[in-house]
């Protein structure tokens, strides 16, 4: 994450994308004690990154599946994942279940104001 936190700190405008795929390793190799490090590592990583943004800025945490180091087999699993947004200013809004992975693409399309995909439902008007 040191890398995004460059990127942060360097950019002037434009998308960041970074995946922390050593949180799927850790539930592949059914580790919980690595799996909880490296939440614990994102987390300190997501609050340093959070200083870093201006007020237009918006980030997005989430899982694109998922997989739980404990269920006793090591595939992927199918409960909900998480999906946090962090945007200054605001504070407490529900975006409820969403649906399809595809809303967040619809909201970054929205944002940058290019066309959105025909599957996805943006939710930028609550942020």
């Amino acid at each position: 994450m040191e890398l995004t936190i460059d990127e942060v700190k360097n950019r002037k405008s434009g998308f960041i994308c970074t995946n922390v795929q050593e949180t799927d390793l850790a539930g592949h190799s059914q580790n919980s004690r690595w799996y909880k490090e490296l939440l614990e590592i994102a987390d300190e990583k997501i609050g340093e990154i959070i200083t870093l943004l201006k007020e237009e800025d918006i980030l997005v945490v989430m899982a694109d599946h998922g997989n739980d180091p404990n269920i006793g087999h090591n595939r992927h699993t199918r409960e909900n994942v998480p999906l946090l947004i962090y945007k200054k200013g605001i504070t407490g809004v529900s975006l409820g279940l969403r649906s399809s992975l595809s809303d967040v693409g619809a909201t970054v399309c929205e944002y940058f104001n290019v066309k959105q995909p025909q599957n996805g439902s943006s939710f930028l008007r609550f942020l």
